[in-house]
């Protein structure tokens, strides 16, 4: 591309066509002030207070819109230029109440930096008085709109960068103002209160609500979001030792300066009354509080008591995907070497193992294959199993902007109406539970309506005539019986897919968290191998992962069967590599996965376990045989910031320190490695876990060879193979240190892919009469996972303080339940009680309840099911009746 050259303050600097004066000056290091701008929307000029002159022709130009042209003479500090922008301050200023010296935002204020960069003091215009605040009843932000200088950062970042549309120009001329629909209060609106309107507000029209500081901090610590598996960047803001602010990350690649509920709001944990301050040891029942000395004293000694008089393999560890791929590498380091065990795995065992499966043998990658930038580049997004307006909001926020500003089809498969429905160009409504019969459904349209691309598959993948012959019975006819889904959308969806020149798939935990969902990947890897949409840009296939290091975790080895980087446990070369490096003799057969680690705990061969980070209580089925197995142990250890329902039950306890009190990475489900920095020290005598992990190594005389923590990513990046320069020295003032193995074209694909057949089993109806309700469990957008963490976020909690049963408006009225009545939800191995919610979300015999309320805790009402290759749990759906509790 033909550089173009232009004349700015005096010297020739250069640029690309289509590039702005603004853009141009920024990267040349001239400072242009501006109050609309920001680099992650487009450009409007609606404050003009970036005028430039066009020496050339005399001309003012707004830089924020104004591209450059070759032989342009541009002075950025011209006089004309600092009157035209003083006057255009002023007048902003004469409708700005003077209440500086009290507004919370401070220094932060651009609209002030500006006009004290300018030199203005008091304004001689009339003053034009604007309206005084609105009353809010949310806990997130207020509105102070007579501060509101209409640069419409808010309504674009609303529109364009999350596009929820819940607020724009109202009104007209001087009585213009952002608001909702009608002026509501933004509760009764479409808001979800993600914080990006906030973050963007130059002045202090919009600001946090309910703050725990009031000005300008002089701490801000970039790192990464410690809920969902997107991995958004963020800004903690400090003072004394508190967490006071969280705004989104600047120059993100995955979030792009958004941010959702939970990111902006959530972090009230970190300061939580609830947090565990000391460690704490269990005496005739009662914990008590102990010195650090004592309790990893007494944990060392029963875990090489056990060790000693029944074996290793009498212990078990459980990882978290929660923790820091430092501390994960750290803690299997410590099953294997230590105690001498593989009985460890992690909390993603519930929802990841599927897509690692599945992948891996499709595909021979074990996770997302493309960038999320990539879904704002194809043409077409099949979205099945998944919402990621809840679970992920950052991929809601990409795909919603892909097909409103790029037009984009989106292909939407639940039997749950979702926010992304009114995006989407067809909607199909399958049966619970009938998802691979649809996808081969799918795969069988393509192939018999030769949609397929047949050099890809030639060249590419093998297989292919055994998984043709597979689908032989799956007629849209056969379909149709099976899923409730006509033939005729069936086979426009799977013409649709096929012949976008790039489709992406999107899949979440109403795919992997079904009995059957290593077929049910496997299903959507055929149908990427069958439209060559692997190892191709805009193409690919997304795993969203629950938790914010559910893929480090798995990566770092917290697995029964692999060390670190997937290597087999039973592969003697593999082993002594690891051997030599870490000086122990390592176990050389496959450990038991979670819930087999349980399994065997109740039949009393597990006799110690050491659970890290994790709830097992609340997020395994069957909570109150889960608890009653870990009770049964001879020793429970629990590592954790908080008392959880599992710490409950625990001999000791350890303190753990949050993510803003240390440092590490995470990696997200792009693969993508993102820094955790500390932004305070930990919290009383909490301790980071990778501390503790050294020390209780310490106690059972095996010391660990690290002396700071850099020195465990530098053996992670010796010994993981896909991380291998995720320490590079020339990237360490970088967010991301780099994205894990991911490349597009032929490195993707390691020799071939590979076509795995797999059949459609129907589920075994459980007493149809007894339980006619389908069970749906999922995450709701303000809380998170079990609700260890998001339910002691005050603001979260204040928010949305229980949960809920979503039913039906003709299951209601058959029943004759009305809306916020009680009832009791039973299953034939749990019950639970909770408050009805009337909804228009679902089809008659389906219910909806969120996983994230302990005191609810809708996993009791599910058995223990294990999905036969992955020995993953059944938790998406189960069979239930529901009885009405009278008023007391």
């Amino acid at each position: 591309m033909q550089p173009i050259t232009i004349t700015l303050d005096g010297r020739e600097v250069s640029g690309y066509l289509g590039m702005t004066i603004l853009e141009l000056a920024c990267e040349s290091g001239i400072e242009i002030p501006t109050l609309c701008h920001d680099n992650n929307l487009p450009s409007t000029g609606a404050c003009r207070v970036c005028l430039v002159e066009n020496e050339q022709n005399g001309a003012l130009l707004a830089s924020c819109v104004t591209p450059i042209a070759s032989g342009m003479i541009i002075n950025t500090h011209s006089p004309r230029v600092i009157e035209r922008r003083k006057t255009i301050v002023k007048l902003m200023l004469a409708s700005h109440p003077d209440s500086c010296l009290v507004c919370d935002k401070g220094n932060r204020c651009q609209l002030r930096q500006i006009a004290s960069d300018l030199g203005i003091g008091l304004v001689e215009l009339q003053r034009i008085p604007q309206m005084a605040s609105i009353q809010e009843v949310n806990p997130f932000l207020e509105r102070d709109l007579s501060k509101c200088i209409l640069c419409a950062k808010c309504i674009r970042a609303c529109q364009e960068l999350v596009v929820e549309g819940a607020i724009d120009y109202f009104r007209r001329g001087f009585t213009t103002i952002p608001a909702t629909l009608d002026n509501v209060p933004l509760e009764n609106s479409e808001c979800t209160f993600c914080g990006t309107c906030v973050a963007l507000c130059p002045t202090g029209a919009l600001a946090e609500k309910e703050k725990t500081y009031r000005g300008t901090t002089q701490t801000v610590v970039q790192t990464t979001c410690p809920f969902c598996g997107c991995g958004c960047s963020i800004r903690l803001e400090a003072k004394d030792g508190c967490v006071v602010r969280v705004t989104p990350g600047r120059e993100s690649s995955v979030n792009k300066g958004t941010l959702c509920v939970r990111g902006s709001y959530g972090c009230d944990f970190i300061h939580s009354p609830d947090r565990l301050l000391k460690p704490l040891i269990k005496v005739n029942g009662n914990f008590e509080e102990s010195s650090w000395e004592k309790a990893l004293q007494l944990v060392a000694t029963q875990f090489q008591r056990i060790r000693d008089e029944h074996g290793s393999d009498s212990l078990a560890v459980l990882g978290s995907s929660k923790c820091t791929n430092e501390e994960n590498y750290l803690l299997q380091r410590f099953a294997r070497a230590v105690l001498g065990t593989n009985n460890i795995d992690n909390g993603g065992r519930l929802y990841t193992s599927a897509s690692r499966v599945g992948l891996g043998s499709s595909l021979s990658f074990s996770g997302t294959t493309n960038y999320l930038s990539d879904l704002e580049q194809t043409e077409l997004i099949l979205v099945i199993g998944a919402d990621p307006d809840s679970s992920a909001p950052a991929v809601s926020y990409a795909i919603k902007r892909a097909v409103k500003q790029r037009g984009v089809k989106l292909l939407l498969i639940d039997p749950r109406q979702t926010k992304l429905t009114l995006f989407a160009r067809l909607w199909l409504r399958p049966k619970v539970g009938t998802d691979v019969a649809l996808i081969n459904g799918l795969a069988k349209v393509i192939i018999d309506e030769g949609l397929l691309d047949e050099e890809f598959v030639a060249r590419r993948t093998d297989n292919f005539g055994a998984f043709g012959e597979s689908l032989k019975k799956y007629t849209l006819k056969y379909v149709e019986e099976i899923t409730g889904v006509s033939g005729q959308e069936i086979r426009t969806v799977a013409q649709l897919y096929a012949r976008a020149s790039r489709a992406a798939i999107v899949y979440g935990t109403g795919i992997t968290q079904h009995i059957t969902g290593t077929d049910g990947v496997k299903g959507l890897a055929n149908l990427a191998l069958l439209t060559g949409n692997i190892g191709r840009k805009g193409g690919g296939v997304y795993a969203l992962q629950r938790e914010n290091n559910g893929q480090g975790a798995c990566d770092m080895g917290t697995l029964p069967k692999f060390l670190p980087g997937y290597r087999s446990v039973t592969d003697a070369e593999a082993r002594k590599k690891f051997e030599e490096r870490w000086g122990a003799s390592l176990p050389a057969e496959a450990g038991l996965t979670a819930l087999e680690i349980m399994e065997q705990t109740k039949k009393g061969k597990i006799k110690g376990m050491y659970i890290v980070g994790e709830n097992p209580v609340s997020s395994f089925p069957n909570s109150r045989l889960i608890a009653e197995i870990l009770a049964s142990l001879d020793f429970l250890v629990v590592q954790d910031m908080f008392l959880t329902e599992t710490a409950k039950v625990a001999n000791v306890v350890l303190p753990a320190a949050s993510f803003a009190e240390k440092d590490g990475t995470f990696t997200n489900f792009e693969g993508r490695v993102n820094k955790v920095r500390k932004a305070i020290e930990p919290i009383a005598e909490s301790l980071p876990d990778w501390e503790i992990i050294m020390r209780l190594a310490d106690r059972m005389n095996y010391p660990l060879p690290f002396s700071s923590l850099q020195d465990v990513m530098s053996e992670i990046e010796e010994l993981v193979p896909s991380y291998e320069a995720y320490t590079d020295s020339e990237r360490q003032d970088e967010l991301a240190y780099g994205v894990r193995g991911r490349t597009y074209g032929s490195q993707l694909l390691k020799g071939f892919a590979r076509f795995s057949p797999v059949e459609y089993t129907p589920q075994a109806e459980k007493r149809k009469s007894d339980y006619p309700f389908t069970l749906l469990t999922g995450t709701i957008l303000y809380h998170f996972g079990t609700g260890n963490r998001s339910s002691r976020a005050w603001r979260l909690r204040k928010f949305f303080p229980q949960s809920f049963l979503e039913i039906c408006e003709s299951d209601a009225r058959k029943l004759a339940i009305a809306d916020g009545e009680k009832v009791k939800i039973i299953s034939p191995v749990g019950e639970v009680t909770t408050i009805v919610k009337i909804s228009d979300t679902l089809r008659e015999g389906m219910l909806f309840m969120p996983i994230s309320f302990s005191e609810t805790p809708v996993n009791a009402l599910f058995d223990i099911v294990l999905e036969p290759e992955t020995k993953a749990p059944s938790l998406k759906a189960c069979s239930v009746k529901m009885e009405k509790i009278p008023p007391s």
